[in-house]
């Protein structure tokens, strides 16, 4: 086995006298794309929180190449080195409202990678083109449905070069409709590489385009194995479906 590219070594967090994650370790490999289901409120959402620095723990660790997350406390430089390596995609998408969908794409490599500006804007249009959205290139976020905002929203993750990227059940605010032009992004990526680690209750996309499911339940990793071995038979839509989810 390869060096992993995300190493989650005995994560834990307390909320008050809760302890929500008891001990969860995770390896993630290149070019990996890895599914975490489970119950809601069972902590899927804060471990992803904790791996990018948006949340501070307990105990344990994160590692991604030379950085190295650690409880309670970390650097400003670590968290900064850790967030450029990690990208993070918003259940809620968490676009600037001020900024049209390529100012939001530019921001971080601007103003965080110090890139060129004309680098960086035509980094940002292939990456719209890549999302579908090269003509929305000038709407704002209210003149742009949840789905064309979510896409920007992995698009703009994407600007960062990220070596990871992060989703917190990015379909789930999306109708029908608009779920499937995300999870064409999604299966897209997977196709070319782009390692990620994602909460979803889609399990049309976790059969198709996963390579590792991780069933989290109590605080604990409970399962996990490749989709036909983890995922029940039969045409279930929900990780609720799983047994004992």
């Amino acid at each position: 086995m390869t060096e992993p590219i995300l190493a989650i070594e005995n994560l834990k967090k307390k909320f008050g006298d809760r302890e929500l994650l008891r001990g969860i370790s995770i390896e993630l490999q290149k070019h990996s794309v890895t599914a975490l289901i489970g119950p809601s409120g069972c902590g899927k959402s804060t471990l992803l929180r904790c791996i990018n620095g948006l949340e501070t723990f307990d105990a344990g660790s994160v590692r991604t190449g030379n950085v190295t997350l650690k409880a309670k406390i970390n650097s400003s430089e670590s968290l900064v080195t850790m967030r450029r390596k990690v990208g993070f995609v918003f259940q809620q998408f968490n676009l600037f409202a001020h900024r049209t969908a390529l100012g939001n794409i530019l921001e971080a490599p601007l103003y965080v990678k110090h890139q060129p500006r004309a680098e960086a804007v035509t980094r940002a249009n292939e990456l719209l083109e890549r999302v579908g959205l090269a003509h929305r290139a000038n709407a704002y976020p209210r003149e742009l449905s949840g789905g064309e905002q979510q896409r920007v929203a992995i698009a703009r993750a994407l600007a960062m070069d990220p070596e990871v990227l992060l989703l917190d059940e990015p379909t789930s605010a999306l109708d029908p409709d608009r779920r499937g032009d995300v999870l064409k992004v999604l299966q897209e990526l997977a196709k070319a590489g782009t390692t990620m680690l994602l909460v979803t209750h889609e399990m049309s996309f976790v059969r198709e385009a996963a390579t590792e499911v991780i069933v989290i339940r109590e605080g604990l990793v409970k399962e996990k194995g490749r989709p036909s071995e983890v995922l029940p038979e039969g045409g279930a839509s929900s990780g609720r479906d799983h047994p004992g989810l």
